[in-house]
């Protein structure tokens, strides 16, 4: 069994290494949402690895045939473990935060999906587009009691829709949107780093969260928001050139994802992390540019 665990790492890393970093960040990333169920986690970023494979046009499909019985032979030897990962995995759903977490991963399809296919522009317009839909099935919900129970089901607590004026969900995608509005590689940049360093900075920080700094945040909260922001970065880098960054542009957006997201608390965080980041990485490569 663990054989096949290993040879499932080494040929995956060796034939699609930068779609495997993709699902290494993946699999870690919901390893910490759903807090368990590591075996679960990691077949399924390899499976999103192996379709980041196969829709990328430099990779041949003979490297992801020559996956498929590596991994099918993984799952066979252990099938039951991961049976039992989904079993946790399926009562965590229960809890409203890995819910509205899922929910908000959902942001990654405008930078990794749209972002490739039409650039910045076409982005940018499906971000408005989605920003007002956003805020106004909120306004509706609330004259709308099936709308309102359904939307508790998939995602943000009551309080956001009935004592707030606008959820975080919606801030979230008012706040991409304003990122969108700066120039590349920044606004691209920005969406994925708030998006997973705000994601690793409320997960880390809950669970194992014990040194109180910024606004009653924790440092190491912050300091995943940190790593997941920069390895975000660089990993979305690799896999969307048009959107990479040098290692100094990321660096400094990390560092303002990172203070942004804990010196701002609810939705406030949600609505200035990226353009914040976005806007601090448009300053570093105006005063390089300069220099």
């Amino acid at each position: 069994m663990i054989g096949s665990a290993i040879l499932l790492g080494i040929v995956s890393m060796l034939l699609l290494p930068l779609e495997m970093s993709a699902a290494i960040l993946i699999a870690l990333t919901l390893w910490l949402t759903f807090r368990g169920g590591a075996l679960f986690c990691i077949f399924l970023g390899w499976v999103l690895g192996v379709f980041l494979g196969m829709v990328r046009a430099e990779t041949h499909l003979w490297t992801i045939l020559s996956l498929i019985p590596v991994g099918i032979w993984f799952f066979i030897n252990w099938r039951h473990k991961i049976a039992s990962d989904m079993t946790s995995v399926t009562c965590a759903f229960r809890e409203p935060l890995v819910r509205r977490k899922i929910l908000r991963y959902g942001g990654l399809i405008f930078p990794c999906i749209i972002y490739p296919l039409g650039g910045s522009g076409v982005m940018n317009k499906y971000l408005m587009i989605a920003t007002v839909f956003s805020f106004a099935l909120e306004k509706i919900s609330c004259h709308v009691p099936f709308l309102s129970k359904w939307l508790i089901i998939i995602s943000p607590e009551p309080y956001e829709r009935k004592e707030k004026s606008i959820s975080g969900t919606t801030c979230y995608l008012l706040g991409a949107f304003v990122a969108s509005l700066f120039p590349d590689p920044a606004s691209v940049q920005a969406l994925v780093m708030a998006t997973i360093g705000d994601a690793w900075a409320v997960l880390v920080g809950q669970r194992w969260g014990k040194i109180p700094w910024l606004e009653g945040k924790t440092l190491e909260g912050s300091l995943a928001c940190f790593c997941g922001a920069i390895s975000g970065g660089y990993v979305f880098g690799l896999l969307v050139p048009m959107g990479q960054a040098p290692w100094l542009i990321l660096l400094w957006g990390s560092l303002a994802t990172l203070f942004t997201e804990g010196l701002f608390k609810h939705e406030l965080d949600n609505l200035l992390t990226a353009p914040v980041s976005a806007a601090v990485m448009t300053a570093v490569i105006w005063v390089a540019y300069i220099l």
